[in-house]
Protein backbone atom coordinates (compact mmCIF):
# COMPACT_ATOMS: atom_id res chain seq x y z
CA UNK A 1 0.00 0.00 0.00
CA UNK A 2 1.75 3.41 -1.08
CA UNK A 3 0.95 5.94 1.45
CA UNK A 4 0.58 9.95 0.75
CA UNK A 5 3.15 11.25 3.05
CA UNK A 6 2.10 15.10 3.42
CA UNK A 7 4.27 17.62 4.66
CA UNK A 8 1.79 20.49 5.27
CA UNK A 9 -0.29 21.15 7.96
CA UNK A 10 -2.87 18.22 9.56
CA UNK A 11 -5.61 18.69 11.55
CA UNK A 12 -7.38 15.28 11.54
CA UNK A 13 -10.28 16.90 9.84
CA UNK A 14 -11.25 13.64 7.55
CA UNK A 15 -10.62 10.95 10.21
CA UNK A 16 -13.72 9.52 11.97
CA UNK A 17 -14.61 7.67 15.26
CA UNK A 18 -16.02 4.77 13.63
CA UNK A 19 -11.80 4.31 11.63
CA UNK A 20 -10.05 5.15 15.11
CA UNK A 21 -12.81 2.63 16.88
CA UNK A 22 -12.16 -0.10 14.42
CA UNK A 23 -8.21 0.35 14.83
CA UNK A 24 -8.80 0.23 18.44
CA UNK A 25 -10.36 -2.81 18.16
CA UNK A 26 -8.28 -4.91 15.70
CA UNK A 27 -5.28 -3.77 17.63
CA UNK A 28 -6.73 -5.02 21.03
CA UNK A 29 -7.83 -8.02 20.04
CA UNK A 30 -5.06 -9.00 17.45
CA UNK A 31 -7.26 -9.53 14.40
CA UNK A 32 -9.94 -8.79 12.30
CA UNK A 33 -12.08 -11.75 12.61
CA UNK A 34 -12.86 -11.02 16.53
CA UNK A 35 -12.79 -7.51 15.90
CA UNK A 36 -15.23 -7.62 13.50
CA UNK A 37 -17.20 -10.07 15.69
CA UNK A 38 -17.05 -7.30 18.82
CA UNK A 39 -18.21 -4.25 16.80
CA UNK A 40 -20.81 -6.31 14.39
CA UNK A 41 -18.54 -5.33 11.17
CA UNK A 42 -17.21 -7.43 8.22
CA UNK A 43 -13.79 -7.87 7.77
CA UNK A 44 -13.51 -6.13 4.90
CA UNK A 45 -15.52 -2.88 5.99
CA UNK A 46 -13.12 -2.95 8.91
CA UNK A 47 -9.75 -3.15 6.98
CA UNK A 48 -10.91 -0.21 4.41
CA UNK A 49 -11.37 1.94 7.85
CA UNK A 50 -7.46 1.06 8.84
CA UNK A 51 -6.02 1.73 5.31
CA UNK A 52 -8.11 5.31 5.28
CA UNK A 53 -6.76 6.31 8.76
CA UNK A 54 -3.44 5.21 7.70
CA UNK A 55 -3.92 6.99 4.30
CA UNK A 56 -5.25 10.55 6.41
CA UNK A 57 -2.58 10.19 8.87
CA UNK A 58 0.26 9.07 6.17
CA UNK A 59 1.66 5.98 7.97
CA UNK A 60 1.34 2.52 8.94
CA UNK A 61 -0.49 1.83 12.16
CA UNK A 62 -0.50 -2.12 11.58
CA UNK A 63 2.36 -4.30 10.52
CA UNK A 64 0.47 -6.90 8.68
CA UNK A 65 2.93 -9.70 6.26
CA UNK A 66 1.14 -11.91 3.77
CA UNK A 67 -2.56 -10.94 4.72
CA UNK A 68 -1.33 -11.59 8.45
CA UNK A 69 -1.45 -9.49 11.16
CA UNK A 70 2.28 -9.03 12.94
CA UNK A 71 1.82 -6.30 15.49
CA UNK A 72 1.39 -2.38 15.58
CA UNK A 73 4.35 -0.07 14.26
CA UNK A 74 5.69 2.35 16.20
CA UNK A 75 3.05 4.86 15.32
CA UNK A 76 0.42 2.41 15.92
CA UNK A 77 1.58 2.02 19.46
CA UNK A 78 1.73 5.75 19.92
CA UNK A 79 -1.82 6.27 19.32
CA UNK A 80 -3.48 3.65 20.46
CA UNK A 81 -3.87 4.64 23.77
CA UNK A 82 -4.95 8.24 22.89
CA UNK A 83 -7.59 6.69 20.35
CA UNK A 84 -8.60 4.86 23.49
CA UNK A 85 -9.19 7.87 24.89
CA UNK A 86 -10.56 9.97 22.32
CA UNK A 87 -13.45 7.35 22.07
CA UNK A 88 -14.10 6.80 26.16
CA UNK A 89 -14.22 10.79 25.98
CA UNK A 90 -16.82 10.61 23.80
CA UNK A 91 -19.00 7.92 25.46
CA UNK A 92 -18.45 10.17 28.70
CA UNK A 93 -19.16 13.29 26.52
CA UNK A 94 -22.54 11.86 25.49
CA UNK A 95 -23.68 10.20 28.93
CA UNK A 96 -23.03 13.61 30.34
CA UNK A 97 -24.98 14.96 28.02
CA UNK A 98 -27.79 12.86 28.44
CA UNK A 99 -27.65 12.96 32.26
CA UNK A 100 -27.44 9.12 32.10
CA UNK A 101 -26.18 7.74 35.44
CA UNK A 102 -25.46 3.95 36.58
CA UNK A 103 -27.82 2.85 38.94
CA UNK A 104 -27.76 -0.65 40.70
CA UNK A 105 -25.72 -3.09 42.10
CA UNK A 106 -22.93 -5.07 40.75
CA UNK A 107 -20.93 -8.08 42.32
CA UNK A 108 -17.59 -8.24 40.92
CA UNK A 109 -14.73 -10.12 41.38
CA UNK A 110 -11.32 -9.59 40.96
CA UNK A 111 -8.09 -11.79 41.32
CA UNK A 112 -5.98 -11.78 44.69
CA UNK A 113 -3.41 -13.72 42.91
CA UNK A 114 -2.49 -10.61 40.10
CA UNK A 115 -1.97 -7.28 40.82
CA UNK A 116 -4.05 -5.22 38.41
CA UNK A 117 -2.96 -1.61 38.40
CA UNK A 118 -5.52 1.21 38.59
CA UNK A 119 -8.36 -1.17 39.51
CA UNK A 120 -8.76 0.59 42.51
CA UNK A 121 -8.81 3.80 40.94
CA UNK A 122 -10.84 3.02 38.44
CA UNK A 123 -13.71 1.18 40.94
CA UNK A 124 -13.33 4.57 42.79
CA UNK A 125 -13.52 7.11 40.04
CA UNK A 126 -17.06 5.33 38.53
CA UNK A 127 -18.65 5.47 41.91
CA UNK A 128 -17.66 9.11 42.39
CA UNK A 129 -19.05 9.52 39.06
CA UNK A 130 -22.18 7.35 39.63
CA UNK A 131 -23.51 7.84 43.33
CA UNK A 132 -26.51 5.59 43.38
CA UNK A 133 -24.41 2.52 42.04
CA UNK A 134 -23.31 -0.15 44.31
CA UNK A 135 -20.75 -2.40 43.81
CA UNK A 136 -20.09 -5.63 45.97
CA UNK A 137 -16.17 -6.63 45.15
CA UNK A 138 -14.48 -10.60 46.00
CA UNK A 139 -11.47 -10.68 45.70
CA UNK A 140 -9.82 -14.62 45.28
CA UNK A 141 -8.35 -16.91 42.96
CA UNK A 142 -9.21 -17.12 39.22
CA UNK A 143 -10.77 -20.74 40.34
CA UNK A 144 -12.54 -19.15 43.15
CA UNK A 145 -13.75 -16.92 40.73
CA UNK A 146 -14.98 -19.13 38.16
CA UNK A 147 -16.78 -21.55 40.26
CA UNK A 148 -18.66 -18.04 41.90
CA UNK A 149 -19.62 -17.11 37.99
CA UNK A 150 -20.75 -20.73 37.64
CA UNK A 151 -22.55 -20.29 40.73
CA UNK A 152 -24.47 -17.17 39.54
CA UNK A 153 -23.01 -15.64 42.53
CA UNK A 154 -21.26 -12.70 40.56
CA UNK A 155 -22.48 -11.04 37.43
CA UNK A 156 -18.89 -10.25 36.30
CA UNK A 157 -15.23 -11.04 37.04
CA UNK A 158 -11.63 -10.79 35.90
CA UNK A 159 -9.54 -13.82 35.48
CA UNK A 160 -6.64 -15.31 34.38
CA UNK A 161 -6.48 -17.87 31.46
CA UNK A 162 -3.16 -19.10 29.70
CA UNK A 163 -3.05 -16.85 26.62
CA UNK A 164 -4.04 -17.95 22.62
CA UNK A 165 -6.85 -19.48 24.15
CA UNK A 166 -10.07 -19.03 22.19
CA UNK A 167 -13.28 -16.51 23.38
CA UNK A 168 -16.04 -18.42 22.08
CA UNK A 169 -18.66 -16.37 23.93
CA UNK A 170 -20.14 -12.79 24.12
CA UNK A 171 -19.58 -13.02 27.50
CA UNK A 172 -15.92 -13.22 27.75
CA UNK A 173 -13.16 -10.32 26.16
CA UNK A 174 -9.45 -9.78 26.76
CA UNK A 175 -8.35 -7.14 29.01
CA UNK A 176 -4.88 -7.60 27.75
CA UNK A 177 -1.99 -9.93 27.24
CA UNK A 178 0.87 -10.32 29.85
CA UNK A 179 4.27 -12.36 29.33
CA UNK A 180 5.50 -14.00 31.97
CA UNK A 181 9.25 -13.90 32.96
CA UNK A 182 11.49 -16.28 35.49
CA UNK A 183 12.96 -14.17 38.42
CA UNK A 184 15.00 -14.60 41.30
CA UNK A 185 16.63 -12.50 43.91
CA UNK A 186 19.75 -12.77 42.05
CA UNK A 187 20.95 -14.64 38.74
CA UNK A 188 21.31 -17.73 38.83
CA UNK A 189 21.74 -20.93 36.05
CA UNK A 190 18.92 -23.43 36.35
CA UNK A 191 21.55 -25.71 34.78
CA UNK A 192 23.42 -25.65 38.16
CA UNK A 193 20.69 -26.20 40.52
CA UNK A 194 19.84 -29.64 40.93
CA UNK A 195 16.16 -28.56 41.99
CA UNK A 196 14.32 -25.77 41.64
CA UNK A 197 12.81 -24.12 44.30
CA UNK A 198 9.78 -22.99 42.84
CA UNK A 199 7.82 -19.64 44.44
CA UNK A 200 4.48 -20.25 43.49
CA UNK A 201 0.66 -20.03 43.94
CA UNK A 202 -1.74 -22.30 44.71
CA UNK A 203 -3.19 -25.63 42.76
CA UNK A 204 -5.87 -24.08 40.05
CA UNK A 205 -3.36 -21.31 39.37
CA UNK A 206 -2.92 -20.74 35.42
CA UNK A 207 0.97 -19.06 36.39
CA UNK A 208 1.71 -22.54 38.83
CA UNK A 209 0.51 -24.58 35.50
CA UNK A 210 2.69 -22.77 32.96
CA UNK A 211 5.68 -23.16 35.55
CA UNK A 212 5.24 -26.42 36.55
CA UNK A 213 4.35 -28.03 32.64
CA UNK A 214 7.68 -25.87 31.64
CA UNK A 215 9.89 -27.66 34.60
CA UNK A 216 8.50 -31.33 33.36
CA UNK A 217 8.81 -30.51 29.85
CA UNK A 218 12.53 -30.52 30.06
CA UNK A 219 12.77 -32.69 32.58
CA UNK A 220 14.34 -30.20 35.65
CA UNK A 221 13.10 -31.35 39.31
CA UNK A 222 11.93 -28.75 41.44
CA UNK A 223 9.90 -28.52 44.54
CA UNK A 224 7.49 -25.93 46.31
CA UNK A 225 9.35 -23.80 48.48
CA UNK A 226 6.67 -21.40 49.45
CA UNK A 227 2.89 -21.64 47.89
CA UNK A 228 0.89 -18.90 48.59
CA UNK A 229 -2.76 -17.18 46.74
CA UNK A 230 -1.51 -14.24 47.52
CA UNK A 231 0.35 -12.03 44.66
CA UNK A 232 2.07 -9.52 47.25
CA UNK A 233 3.57 -12.49 49.42
CA UNK A 234 4.95 -14.53 46.39
CA UNK A 235 6.11 -11.71 44.87
CA UNK A 236 8.12 -10.89 48.93
CA UNK A 237 9.25 -14.37 49.03
CA UNK A 238 11.09 -14.02 45.63
CA UNK A 239 12.45 -10.85 46.45
CA UNK A 240 13.60 -12.37 49.99
CA UNK A 241 15.22 -15.11 48.13
CA UNK A 242 13.28 -18.22 49.12
CA UNK A 243 13.52 -19.19 45.52
CA UNK A 244 12.50 -18.66 41.51
CA UNK A 245 9.20 -17.51 40.66
CA UNK A 246 7.08 -16.68 37.79
CA UNK A 247 5.49 -13.50 37.48
CA UNK A 248 3.79 -11.55 34.73
CA UNK A 249 6.14 -8.65 33.28
CA UNK A 250 3.86 -5.17 34.65
CA UNK A 251 5.31 -6.97 38.26
CA UNK A 252 8.43 -6.81 37.68
CA UNK A 253 10.70 -4.77 39.60
CA UNK A 254 14.34 -3.52 40.48
CA UNK A 255 14.46 -5.91 43.80
CA UNK A 256 13.87 -9.21 41.30
CA UNK A 257 16.39 -10.32 38.57
CA UNK A 258 14.83 -11.45 35.56
CA UNK A 259 16.27 -14.66 34.48
CA UNK A 260 16.47 -15.59 30.59
CA UNK A 261 17.53 -18.32 27.87
CA UNK A 262 21.11 -17.61 28.96
CA UNK A 263 19.93 -19.11 32.53
CA UNK A 264 18.60 -22.09 31.54
CA UNK A 265 15.16 -20.95 31.95
CA UNK A 266 12.43 -23.12 30.16
CA UNK A 267 10.40 -21.35 27.27
CA UNK A 268 6.43 -20.94 29.58
CA UNK A 269 3.59 -18.80 27.50
CA UNK A 270 1.76 -15.42 28.04
CA UNK A 271 -0.84 -15.72 29.86
CA UNK A 272 -3.97 -13.13 29.32
CA UNK A 273 -6.48 -11.09 31.55
CA UNK A 274 -10.39 -11.89 30.94
CA UNK A 275 -13.51 -10.27 31.42
CA UNK A 276 -16.51 -12.56 32.37
CA UNK A 277 -20.31 -10.54 32.06
CA UNK A 278 -22.61 -13.20 32.62
CA UNK A 279 -25.29 -10.43 33.80
CA UNK A 280 -27.42 -9.63 31.23
CA UNK A 281 -28.68 -5.67 30.53
CA UNK A 282 -27.32 -2.13 30.21
CA UNK A 283 -26.04 -1.63 33.71
CA UNK A 284 -23.30 -4.57 33.41
CA UNK A 285 -22.79 -3.77 29.52
CA UNK A 286 -21.77 -0.34 30.15
CA UNK A 287 -19.65 -0.91 33.22
CA UNK A 288 -18.01 -3.74 31.72
CA UNK A 289 -16.88 -1.09 28.97
CA UNK A 290 -15.78 1.43 31.46
CA UNK A 291 -13.89 -1.40 33.18
CA UNK A 292 -12.23 -2.40 29.33
CA UNK A 293 -11.21 1.25 28.82
CA UNK A 294 -9.70 1.76 32.37
CA UNK A 295 -7.45 -1.78 32.74
CA UNK A 296 -6.60 -2.19 28.98
CA UNK A 297 -3.05 -1.82 28.59
CA UNK A 298 -1.58 -1.57 25.07
CA UNK A 299 -0.76 -4.98 23.72
CA UNK A 300 1.62 -6.66 21.55
CA UNK A 301 -0.49 -7.72 18.83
Amino acid sequence: MKLDIRTDRFDGRGITLEQLRAFVFVATHGGFAKAGEELGRTQPTLSLSIKRLEEDIGCRLIDRRQGTIIGLTNEGKQLLPAAKDILFRMTQALQSVRKFQLRGKIALGVPDDFSIRNLHKAISCCLEEHPELKIEITAASSPVLSALLEKQQLDMAITKEIAGQPINTNHKSILRIEPLHWVAVENKHFNNLQEIPLVIFPDGCVIRQCAINALEHVGKPYFLAYVSASFENVKSAIAHGLGIGLLPRHSLTDALCVLSSEHGVPNVPAIQLVLHVTAQGKLYTLFADYLRHSLSEEMSV
